[in-house]
């Protein structure tokens, strides 16, 4: 009798791996929306999105993408 090896999908998943998941989908996302309504985002911009790490941040974006006017209203300068 042969035992055969799981495949991917029948391995049990971390939580840790779940949200890391969530988070690369959120920033696919983001990146898709932005570039369909805007064209174009500046590298800085790009970065501060793929480099965040919070999901309800990168959920927030996703959604303020549908009502802002420009990609700057989405990253308001300090001050």
């Amino acid at each position: 009798m042969q035992l055969s090896t799981p495949e991917p999908w029948d391995r049990p998943v971390s939580q840790e791996a779940r949200q890391q998941s969530k988070i690369t989908a959120a920033r696919r996302a983001i990146d898709v929306a932005l570039q369909t309504r805007f064209l174009w985002i500046s590298r800085e911009k790009r970065e501060a999105i793929f480099s965040c790490e919070d999901l309800d941040h990168l959920q927030h974006l996703l959604i303020r993408i549908l009502t802002v006017d420009t990609v700057d209203e989405l990253f308001p300068e300090p001050g």
